[in-house]
């Protein structure tokens, strides 16, 4: 006796629905005598009659009936086993992730995005903000992750804050604030061991963001205060990197750039001597959160793109 076998249960179901050999066959493109083998072989494997022939057609007897929704659900749960197993071979990237913004993050994101498979199904939300919406966003916003920035001198107030709000944290980096400018300007050539070496230059600042604080705070108007009177703000982070290769006397206070970066727009950073500014950026999640594999390996090439620039 032959074992049943998954395309004898779609002919018969096909059989079934068309209420006629002939055109199940037409229908599947198959030879008439091959459906009613199917047929014989189905029925002699379990003893049972399955199909009334008439002049009409076939009609599906009671106890065929009763093996016809056998078969319709085993050829459903086949097809979502296909489905299934077709995507165990595919990985799913799927995160929320709210920085600073920093060009080393945003330079690493993109490369870890870019190192992925095509198999690789993705759905990530990268999203810059300040640091008191970071911490919102990953208690209240569903970012399963964040990195907050913050002067060195106001880790006691942050270290509170996190504990307060139940968020454990782990120090990514501790950087130097840094001038960033146009290689062939004239700030590059300077020593800046004052702020009047600046006086003449032109200042990039976000518009929604006062630079360069550690923590990003709103824009005052005491804040406008600490800078010369030459400003651009911009606020789309992608303009700011053509504005300093194009005007060469302007400069941004920054955390250290990738060096590839710097050479794509010609650009180079330099020490502020009268700055002595540190902060640290600091990865923030919900006390006990297991980070999922891409989210570990994502970090990892975050520190190695650190430990690069450093």
């Amino acid at each position: 006796m032959g074992k049943m076998n998954l395309t004898d249960l779609h002919y018969v179901v096909e059989i079934d629905k068309s209420g006629s050999i002939s055109k199940a066959a037409k229908e599947l493109y198959v030879a008439q005598p091959n459906l009613s083998k199917a047929i014989k072989h189905l029925e002699r494997e379990f003893g049972i009659s399955i199909f009334e022939r008439s002049s009409k057609g076939v009609k599906a007897t009671r106890e065929g009936q009763k093996f016809l929704e056998y078969a319709k659900r085993i050829i459903y749960e086949i097809e979502e086993m296909k489905r299934d197993c077709s995507d165990l071979g595919k990985e799913n990237l799927s995160f929320k992730i709210t920085v600073p913004r920093a060009s080393y993050i945003s330079s690493a994101f993109a490369e870890f995005i870019g190192m992925q498979s095509k198999e690789t199904a993705i759905k990530a939300e990268f999203q810059e903000n300040s640091s008191m919406h970071a911490i919102e966003n990953v208690l209240q916003n569903g970012y399963s992750m964040g990195i907050i920035r913050y002067l060195c001198e106001n880790e006691p107030y942050f270290q509170s804050l996190l504990d307060l709000k139940g968020l454990d944290a782990e120090l990514l980096a501790e950087l130097p604030y840094m001038i960033l400018t146009s290689a062939d300007g004239d700030l590059a050539k300077r020593e800046l061991k004052t702020r009047e070496e600046l006086e003449d230059g032109v200042e990039i600042l976000h518009g929604d963001w006062k630079l360069p604080t550690g923590e990003y705070t709103e824009l005052s108007e005491n804040g406008e205060s600490l800078h010369p009177h030459n400003k651009i703000y911009i606020f789309e982070r992608g303009s700011q990197f053509d504005i300093l290769r194009e005007v060469k006397n302007s400069y941004m206070w920054v955390s250290p750039v990738p060096e590839k970066l710097r050479k794509n727009y010609n650009l180079v950073q330099k020490h502020a001597g009268f700055s002595g500014q540190m902060i640290r950026d600091v990865l923030i999640y919900k006390k006990g959160y297991q980070k999922k594999l891409y989210e570990r390996e994502f970090i990892e090439h975050l520190k190695e793109t650190i430990r690069e620039m450093m």
